[in-house]
C-alpha cells in the first residue's frame, strides 16, 4: 500500500448522538461503532457518514482536530429522505430479506428512489473528497449502490465494501425486487467482504442466479474487472475490553450489582430488541430448563437486558409485547418469594455495569435467528475472570459461531436441546470451563478489530486492477519494446525483486532440484555488486533452501513469498508475520496430509508460515481434480482464519495472510529506500508473483511475466529461457 494512503470510511451514520438540550455528542452503540472504532490505523482515517440535522452537523464539523485523531466529514439528508432511505428501505426490505424474513420485506418503489438518491449523494462526497491513492471502506446494506455511483465517476479509485449482516441463500435473496440493480454495483468493487464462509457463499450463488456471472468464491471478473472476495470476520478493541473489565470502577459495580458474593447462578442475555435476536425462543428454552430440571428452580436466573429498537414500528411493539407476555407467564409458574427466574431491563446500560455483569455472569446466552457476527459474545470472551471463566451458549445462527471454537452451540429453535446446553453451561466445571475460555481468548488477542481491518485494507491495497492490464502487456521478443524498455531504464537506481522458481530456474520435477546454475549465479552475483542496484530474490521457498543455494553474502532474500526477510548487509533474518499461526496451521497440514495420501507421488511441504502441497509428479487428471476439491475444502475450513489459499503451478499452498509479495515490496520500498531512490523491478512466473507486479506498477516501476498465463505484468518474456538474455542484455549491461 502506498505509503499516503488515507483511509476513507464510510458509514451510514456518524459514531455519535447529538443531544440538542446540552449540546453534547457522545459515542453511539451499536456492532459497526464498536468494531470501526476499534481501529488503530497507522495511516489518516476519513470517516463519512450522515447526519439528519443542522444542529448535528456544525457541531461535528467543529470536533477539534488533533494528531492522528479520526477526521469527520458528516453529510446532512433531510429527515424525511433519511427515513424513507433507512426506514423505508433499510429496515423495510433489507433487513427482514438478509435475515431470512421475507414475509416481513414491505418494497416501496417511492423509498427506493430516495435509497438511491442517499447512495448517489454519499458517492458524491467520497469522489469530492478522495485521492487518487486512498483505499475507500465503504460499509454495510443502506449503502449497496455507493460503490458503482463511485465508480462510475472515478474508476480508478479502490473502493472496498463490507457487509456487517448475512447475505442470504440466492433462494431467499431473489424475493427482492431491486435484486439485480444492487448486485451490478457491489460487483463494480474491488473487494467485497463477509464475516463467513456462508455468506460468501450465498453471494457467489445469487451472482450466478441472477446475473449469470460465475465466480470462483475468490473473485469475480466480468466487464474487463476483477472483485475480490474474501472472508474477514470482525472484532473487537480486545485489550481495552480486558482493560474495562478488570479496573476499579468495574469492580465497584459489581459489588454494587451484588455479583460478588451471590448464591444463585446469572445467566444474561444482552441484546436489541429485534426479532432476529430470538429473545422469544430464548425465554422457551428457558422456561424449558426449568421444567425439565426442577432441581436448578430457584438456583438459576436469567438476565434479559432488551435495548430499545424502532419503537415505532408495529412488529418491534408485537415482539416488545410477546417478550413481555412470556417474562409473566414464567415468573408466575416459577417465582417464589425469594426467587424471580428472569429479570428484564427494557433499557441500554452504561459500559462499567455491562462489563460488571460481563464479568459476573455465569454465562451469556446468544439465541439469534440470523446474525452477522454477534460481538455480544465475543465482548463476554474478552471480559471473563481468567480464573473463574463463564461459558458461552451460542446460537449456530451468528457468525461468531464460526469463529468461536469452544462455545456451546445451540440451535434456538430447538428447546429442549437448548434448556440441555443450559444445564451443562451452569453445572460445567471449572477446569472444563479453563479449558474453552483460554483458546477462545488467545485467538482474540492476536486477532482484534484493529487486525481485522488491517487485513482487509492490505488486501483492498493490492486489489488486482482490471484485465485491461493483461491485454496490454507488451511482448519482449518485439525489438521495438526491448528497446522501449531500455531507455525507461537507462542512467537510473535499481530496485530488482526477482522470483527463484520459474524465473531464475527452470520448473522441475522435483522441487529439490531447482538448483541455480553456476552461469546465472555468477550474472546474478556480478549484478548484485552495481552500485546503484539492490537485488532481493522474493520467491515461496523457505530460508534454509534459499541461502543453501544462493550463500548469504550476495543478496537479500525475501523467503515464504518475503515472510521472512534476510538483509545480506545485516546477516540476519527478520520475521515479516506478526499474526499468530498455531490456530491454522496444524489443520491446514493435517487436511494437506490427508490428501498427500489418497493423491499417488503428491507431497506436502511445511515452512515457517505457510504449508504446500504439491502434486507435479502425480497423474495429471486425477490430481486436478483432487486438487479442486482441496482447494475448496481448504478454503471452507480456514475461512475464518488470516490466510491466504493460492492454487499456484501444481501446488496449493496456505499461507499466512501477510506473506504476500505485494505487501513485502511495499515494505520495502518504505522501510528500507529512501525517497526517489531507484525504480522498482519485478520479475516472476506464477500467480503469487501476480501480487509483486501490482505493487511494483503502482509505484511506477517494470513488471515482467515470465510465461503465457493471463498477468497485468507490463512485459512479458516467452519462458524461463529468456530470463537469462534479459538479466544480462537488458539490466546488467544496461548500468
Amino acid at each position: 500500500m502506498a505509503s499516503n494512503a488515507r483511509w476513507i470510511l464510510v458509514s451510514n451514520r456518524m459514531p455519535f448522538n447529538y443531544n440538542p438540550e446540552t449540546e453534547e455528542l457522545t459515542t453511539s452503540s451499536g456492532g459497526l461503532v464498536t468494531a470501526i472504532s476499534g481501529i488503530k490505523a497507522k495511516t489518516t482515517v476519513i470517516w463519512i457518514g450522515c447526519v439528519t440535522d443542522e444542529a448535528s452537523l456544525k457541531r461535528i464539523e467543529k470536533l477539534p482536530r488533533t494528531k492522528g485523531a479520526t477526521i469527520y466529514r458528516p453529510i446532512l439528508v433531510p429527515h424525511y429522505q433519511y427515513d424513507a432511505y433507512y426506514n423505508g428501505i433499510g429496515n423495510d426490505v433489507l433487513w427482514p430479506l438478509l435475515h431470512y424474513e421475507a414475509e416481513m420485506l414491505r418494497f416501496s418503489r417511492v423509498n427506493w428512489e430516495e435509497y438511491v438518491r442517499v447512495n448517489r449523494i454519499f458517492a458524491e462526497k467520497i469522489i469530492a473528497e478522495a485521492k487518487d491513492d486512498d483505499l475507500i471502506w465503504i460499509h454495510d446494506f443502506h449503502l449497496f449502490l455507493v460503490p458503482g455511483f463511485v465508480k462510475e465517476k472515478r474508476p480508478k479509485l479502490k473502493v472496498g465494501f463490507f457487509l456487517h449482516i448475512p447475505f442470504p441463500s440466492s433462494e431467499i435473496y431473489r424475493h427482492l425486487p431491486v435484486r439485480e440493480e444492487i448486485l451490478r454495483s457491489l460487483i463494480c468493487a474491488d473487494l467485497i467482504g463477509f464475516h463467513d464462509h456462508a455468506y460468501l457463499r450465498h453471494f457467489c450463488s445469487a451472482v450466478y442466479n441472477v446475473l449469470g456471472i460465475s465466480s470462483s468464491l475468490l473473485t469475480i471478473e466480468h466487464d474487463n474487472h476483477i472483485t475480490q472476495l474474501g472472508v474477514f470476520p470482525v472484532s473487537v478493541d480486545v485489550q481495552n475490553f480486558m482493560e474495562l473489565a478488570r479496573d476499579a470502577e468495574t469492580t465497584r459495580r459489581m459489588k454494587k450489582l451484588y455479583l460478588t458474593s451471590r448464591t444463585q447462578k446469572l445467566i444474561l442475555g444482552v441484546d436489541r430488541l429485534d426479532y432476529i435476536k430470538g429473545i422469544e425462543l430464548k425465554l422457551r428454552s428457558f422456561r424449558c430448563f426449568l421444567r425439565t430440571h426442577p432441581e436448578q428452580v430457584g438456583k438459576v436466573r436469567l438476565l434479559q437486558i432488551a435495548v430499545p429498537s424502532r419503537t415505532d414500528v408495529p412488529e418491534y411493539r408485537r415482539l416488545k409485547e410477546e417478550i413481555e407476555r412470556l417474562i409473566g407467564e414464567i415468573n408466575g409458574e416459577f417465582s417464589t418469594p425469594a426467587y424471580t427466574p428472569v429479570q428484564y431491563m427494557y433499557n441500554s446500560v452504561d459500559k462499567h455495569d455491562l462489563m460488571a455483569l460481563y464479568r459476573g455472569a455465569d454465562a451469556i446466552f446468544v439465541s439469534s435467528k440470523r446474525d452477522g457476527m454477534n460481538l455480544v459474545c465475543i465482548e463476554y470472551v474478552c471480559a471473563q475472570n481468567l480464573r473463574d471463566p463463564g461459558v458461552v451458549l451460542l446460537s449456530e445462527f451468528a457468525g461468531a459461531a464460526s469463529m468461536l471454537g469452544h462455545v456451546l452451540p445451540i440451535n434456538p429453535w430447538d428447546e429442549y436441546k437448548t434448556a440441555e446446553a443450559i444445564n451443562v453451561a451452569i453445572t460445567m466445571p471449572l477446569e472444563e470451563r479453563k479449558r474453552r475460555h483460554a483458546p477462545m481468548l488467545e485467538f482474540l488477542t492476536n486477532y482484534t478489530s484493529a487486525h481485522w481491518a488491517q487485513t482487509f485494507m492490505d488486501n483492498l491495497a493490492i486489489h488486482k486492477e482490471s484485465r485491461f492490464a493483461a491485454s496490454r502487456t507488451k511482448f519482449l521478443g518485439e525489438k521495438k519494446v526491448m528497446d522501449e524498455l531500455k531507455k525507461k531504464l537507462k542512467g537510473k537506481s535499481k530496485i530488482l525483486f526477482i522470483d527463484y522458481d520459474g524465473t531464475l530456474t527452470p520448473i522441475v520435477q522435483r522441487p529439490e532440484d531447482a538448483i541455480l546454475s553456476k552461469k546465472t549465479l555468477e550474472l546474478m552475483k556480478k549484478i548484485s555488486r552495481l552500485r546503484d542496484v539492490n537485488t532481493i530474490i522474493v520467491s515461496g521457498r523457505n530460508g534454509k533452501f534459499l541461502r543453501d543455494v544462493l550463500g548469504d553474502d550476495n543478496f537479500s532474500m525475501g523467503a515464504e513469498h518475503g515472510a521472512k526477510f534476510f538483509d545480506v548487509k545485516k546477516k540476519k533474518w527478520q520475521n515479516m508475520v506478526n499474526m499468530e499461526k498455531r490456530r491454522w496451521f496444524d489443520e491446514a497440514k493435517r487436511i494437506m496430509k490427508d490428501y498427500a495420501k489418497r493423491t499417488p507421488d503428491s507431497l506436502v511441504e511445511t515452512k515457517d508460515f505457510a504449508v504446500a502441497w504439491h502434486y507435479r509428479n502425480s497423474p495429471r487428471i486425477f490430481s486436478k481434480f483432487q486438487a479442486r476439491k482441496l482447494m475448496g475444502e481448504l478454503e471452507s475450513g480456514l475461512s475464518n482464519f488470516p490466510v491466504s489459499v493460492i492454487h499456484g503451478k501444481k501446488v496449493i499452498e496456505v499461507r499466512a495472510m501477510e506473506a504476500n509479495k505485494g505487501i513485502f515490496i511495499n515494505w520495502y520500498k518504505n522501510n528500507m529506500l529512501h525517497e526517489k531512490e531507484g525504480i522498482l523491478i519485478a520479475i516472476g512466473d506464477d500467480k503469487t508473483d501476480e501480487d509483486m507486479f501490482h505493487m511494483v506498477n503502482r509505484n511506477n516501476g517494470i513488471s515482467i511475466k515470465v510465461g503465457e498465463e493471463d498477468t497485468e505484468a507490463q512485459y512479458r518474456l516467452s519462458n524461463q529461457a529468456d530470463v537469462f538474455d534479459l538479466l544480462q542484455d537488458v539490466i546488467l549491461e544496461n548500468w
